[in-house]
């Protein structure tokens, strides 16, 4: 049980969220005091329930009845500025739910920020594509160098850096050794360019990758892979704080990862 809550508080809560009525009769009494035929009027309810509701509400005094009128009382409006808030911040978590469960050990340090639904392109069953699409606009739209984390190789995001690397873009790419596998055998043209190109920087990670990360210079995107390697939502930035944080986990992932020619090197002596 949560400290300080005792079974009347639990009960008190059910009551609160048994039915979204009972949250609409607080929020009219939160603009004004009211009648039960005005309520009736402004809540999805009928008048026998509007009348229970009250009941229930001035038992918990929550509400107080004076001169034919309920309002709520200072604690009333305390429990409604909390549950709407609560209410608030379980809609943001659903919106973000996409980005959030497959952030791994970087979660718990991730700025606020990145959490914000206007910052968040997320893939679905409508549109399973939403967030690749837009973190590839994202590269296409780059400004000055960049920095990248992949755990995944792609034909789009190895086209994306074919494009940059002609305009002189100078990029530092972290992979792991699944990416390094996979572009050996499926996109050979690709690994010679990370190996041999004087514009790009490639290392190869000490253990699997489980998110994506690129900066360029002054924007943070976040990617976040479900287990299947499928992107499954992007979080953007430009904000000060975010990028410092940005630059931080990269040169973490940077400091456990070796340079390319170092890898294959001893791949090919063993």
């Amino acid at each position: 049980m949560a400290e300080g809550l005792d079974d009347t508080g639990f009960e008190d809560c059910q009551f609160l969220t048994g039915s979204p009525q009972r949250f609409a009769v607080l929020a009219q009494l939160r603009e004004r005091p009211a009648r039960p035929t005005d309520l009736c009027d402004t809540v999805d309810a009928t008048r026998t329930t509007i009348q229970r509701i009250l009941a229930g509400c001035t038992e918990r005094q929550w509400v107080v009845k004076r001169d034919g009128e309920y309002q709520l009382t200072v604690t009333g409006q305390r429990v409604f500025d909390q549950y709407n808030t609560l209410l608030s911040e379980i809609d943001q978590a659903r919106t973000v739910g996409p980005l959030a469960a497959h952030l791994g050990a970087i979660a718990a340090d991730l700025p606020p920020e990145l959490l914000d639904p206007e910052c968040l392109t997320t893939s679905s069953e409508q549109n399973p594509l939403a967030a690749i699409d837009r973190f590839t606009d994202w590269l296409h739209e780059v400004n000055g160098d960049v920095r990248a984390i992949s755990p995944i190789v792609t034909s789009v995001f190895n086209d994306a850096a074919v494009e940059l690397l002609e305009t002189g873009t100078h990029i530092e790419f972290i992979i792991d050794h699944s990416v390094l596998e996979r572009s050996a055998s499926d996109f050979s043209d690709a690994l010679d360019r990370g190996l041999e190109h004087e514009n790009i920087d490639t290392y190869v990670h000490d253990t699997t990758l489980d998110i994506g990360l690129a900066l360029d210079r002054s924007r943070v995107c976040l990617a976040a892979y479900d287990d299947r390697n499928n992107l499954r939502a992007i979080a953007e930035s430009d904000a000060t704080a975010v990028y410092h944080w940005a630059e931080t986990v990269f040169d973490r992932y940077r400091e456990r990862s070796q340079p390319l020619a170092a890898v294959l090197s001893v791949q090919e002596k063993n």
